[in-house]
């Protein structure tokens, strides 16, 4: 396993990778960065993997980030993302599977119908699509176990699996191990992201109300990271773990830090102490 965080690119965000000791990033394209497939020509991309060479940071996984149901051909777009990739020297793209539709029904059938082509597209191209599972106000298809099972069973492609994250699961009330263990063999990359329950709060306004729970980095939420990291052992997890910073009390290196602090044992005991 290797362990990064997830970014755009920058000069700035690359040194802070090699300068925190990790062995690479996730690099978030689309939306409002500076590497975006629609407009992001080669030499773009010749100049990310020269950035990312330059401070010896390898591209762990590649960030899709755009919202699928927007696009007017998902299917090109894929294969500019694919491409990218390729530049940047990952067989690794992760995206949220965004689905139109009103209706769980409705947005499995959309889900379906587009997956089938880029699952093919992706197999062809040598890369697999992890979707990561968080609920996205209910946009994202791929947000539950269940969620899961029915998309891998309507598109059986080895292309497409999870980036898997279980602070997403932890506000859902949902236990990440068993699902660990359930698709362990879809899990092809895994964000390392911690979920707090605040319970005083949730006694007050209960589940549909707001701020009774925020992210946090590994270690200070109510996951149990020695259970997953079982769970990932036993089902021969060989992915990277990628650090998602978005905890509001931490600033960006010093979360960074205490998340690599707190990982870093599970990943490689023999360098403890």
């Amino acid at each position: 396993m290797r362990l990064g965080f997830v970014t755009e690119l920058s000069d700035e965000r690359i040194a802070l990778a090699a300068a925190l000791g990790l062995d690479g990033v996730e690099v978030a394209i689309g939306w409002g960065t500076a590497l975006h497939p629609e407009t992001a020509t080669d030499a773009d991309c010749r100049a990310a993997r020269e950035l990312l060479d330059k401070h010896g940071v390898a591209a762990l996984t590649l960030l899709w980030g755009e919202n699928h149901a927007e696009l007017d051909d998902p299917v090109k777009r894929l294969k500019r993302v694919i491409k990218t990739a390729k530049v940047l020297g990952t067989s690794v793209i992760t995206t949220n599977c965004w689905a139109a539709g009103s209706t769980l029904s409705e947005q499995h059938a959309w889900a379906v119908r587009l997956w089938s082509k880029c699952a093919k597209i992706a197999e062809d191209g040598g890369v697999r699509v992890g979707f990561e599972n968080c609920p996205h106000d209910g946009r994202n298809y791929m947000r539950t176990p269940a969620t899961f099972a029915a998309l891998f069973d309507a598109v059986p492609s080895p292309a497409i699996g999870l980036e898997f994250d279980p602070s997403h699961l932890i506000f859902q009330f949902i236990d990440p191990v068993p699902a660990i263990r359930a698709f362990g063999e879809r899990i092809y990359a895994f964000h390392a992201k911690d979920t707090q329950i605040l319970d005083d709060r949730l006694q007050q306004v209960g589940v549909s109300g707001e701020g009774w729970w925020r992210f946090r980095v590994p270690g200070f939420g109510d996951v149990d990271w020695r259970a997953i990291f079982i769970a990932l052992s036993d089902v021969n997890y060989a992915g990277d773990i990628i650090i998602e910073h978005e905890d509001p009390v931490f600033g960006g290196s010093e979360g960074l830090a205490l998340a690599a602090q707190h990982l870093r044992p599970f990943i490689a005991p023999s360098k403890i102490g």
